[in-house]
């Protein structure tokens, strides 16, 4: 598959990974999507330009993504989900901080800038105009619509008919404007806000085809080296909800990709099995944090959780049209030769599936984790060569991995070694 085959839109993975973001709590089905959409028909009644509503959009639907990936994740939504005035001086600390954590995350991917932007001050009070800016730098007029959209998705009452909250809704924002929301802001929302099928739309749970058709304007295609690079982004996202975790696909990333090209799989192939490696483990958003971070044996209950996480790997990525090979060399990582992984069972497991999972396994068991430090080599292929002999993984993958072990273990320690970011999130 040459990289000018490549058919994927930058939208559709946009909508893909906000879909998985709200898998992170029982609360917030589709919190992302239904910012993404408000802030979108907002940005549009302002008249924004196509580029500025492209900008809107991203925000949306990221715009929580130092808040999932905290440890106080759960608190911090359920009080956001509780409590309308989140400017008030009982909000949690990491309501306003989350906003600069999702910054450092989305920023150093180019189509993701001005988002990332948005992002960043996106719980900032309108504060009759003084909310223009913070410490002296200048606000984007996108942060205050992220802002008002992020209120506004969080007011219906899932269990009442949302056209019978319409009239209160306005009442409420409308209480605020001047002091938490910019009155521009909430003029354009006063004028959509008429319209049934706004409201039927925020409370419709099949979004994507709706944002879609209304702000899938911009046809941003993904070669393949912009696709590595969103999919680093997205890695970093999953892996940051953990330290235990840190860095985990940026190593199954490079350990596949090197693995590959030992193996004589040409170039574009190569590379897609990067964006597998980082994105193997995007189902793992639906497990608990508490298990992720458990250093003992996990209960058959905890397993069975966990063994859930492919198959949500495989469904997230399943959105993305043109992404189908990378989805099924992620979503089959925990698959085994004996046919006894999780959680399809194929008969056939693709060569590229076969590498990820030995990357995958050389990357845990090699890494260092808070718990214990990572296997030396002798120790490190003994566990290998066991799951050899128990028909789990590929013997002629181990045996490539096996005759350049040094190397491959500089390559996958130098790619979670600490960067600008990780400096600033572990921070």
């Amino acid at each position: 598959m040459p990289s000018e085959e490549l058919k994927i839109k930058l939208i559709d993975m946009v909508l893909c990974f906000s879909r998985a973001l709200d898998l992170l709590h029982p609360e917030i089905s589709d919190h992302h999507l239904r910012v993404a959409y408000i802030a979108s028909c907002l940005a549009e009644e302002l008249g924004l330009t196509p580029a500025e509503k492209q900008d809107v959009l991203i925000g949306g639907a990221l715009h929580d993504v130092g808040a999932i990936s905290s440890p106080v994740m759960t608190s911090l939504f359920d009080h956001a989900l509780a409590h309308y005035r989140l400017g008030d001086a009982n909000s949690p600390d990491d309501l306003h901080k989350h906003g600069e954590e999702g910054y450092i995350l989305t920023r150093d991917f180019p189509p993701f800038a001005q988002a990332a932007s948005a992002i960043r001050f996106h719980h900032a009070n309108w504060d009759f105009g003084r909310g223009k800016e913070f410490a002296g730098e200048p606000i984007p007029l996108a942060s205050h619509i992220l802002h008002l959209a992020d209120r506004i998705a969080v007011l219906p009452d899932a269990n009442r008919n949302i056209l019978e909250q319409a009239a209160e809704i306005r009442k409420t924002v409308g209480t605020d404007s001047g002091r938490q929301f910019s009155p521009e802001i909430v003029a354009a929302f006063d004028e959509i806000s008429t319209r049934e099928s706004f409201w039927l739309d925020i409370a419709c749970q099949h979004k994507e085809p709706i944002i879609r058709s209304r702000f899938g304007d911009w046809e941003i295609g993904l070669d393949l080296e912009t696709l590595e690079q969103l999919g680093k982004v997205f890695g970093r996202i999953i892996d940051y909800r953990s330290p235990f975790t840190a860095t985990h696909s940026s190593g199954v990333a490079a350990t596949g990709e090197a693995l590959a090209q030992r193996l004589g799989i040409p170039f574009t192939e190569r590379k897609l099995l990067r964006v597998a490696g980082y994105l193997h483990d995007i189902g793992k958003l639906t497990v608990p944090i508490e298990i992720i971070e458990k250093p003992g044996k996990l209960t058959s209950e905890e397993m069975l959780i966990v063994k859930q996480h492919s198959y949500h790997t495989h469904r997230i990525l399943s959105m993305v049209p043109g992404l189908e090979t990378v989805n099924i060399w992620a979503s089959l990582h925990h698959e085994r030769l004996d046919g006894k992984g999780y959680p399809f069972r194929p008969r056939e497991i693709p060569l590229g599936s076969r590498i990820i999972a030995v990357a995958d396994v050389f990357t845990a068991i090699t890494e260092d984790r808070p718990y214990r430090k990572g296997m030396d080599r002798v120790q490190a292929l003994n566990v290998l060569d066991q799951l050899v002999i128990d028909r789990a993984i590929d013997g002629d993958i181990v045996d490539a991995l096996r005759a350049d072990f040094g190397e491959l273990l500089f390559i996958r320690s130098l790619s979670q070694q600490p960067t600008e970011n990780s400096a600033a999130e572990a921070a």
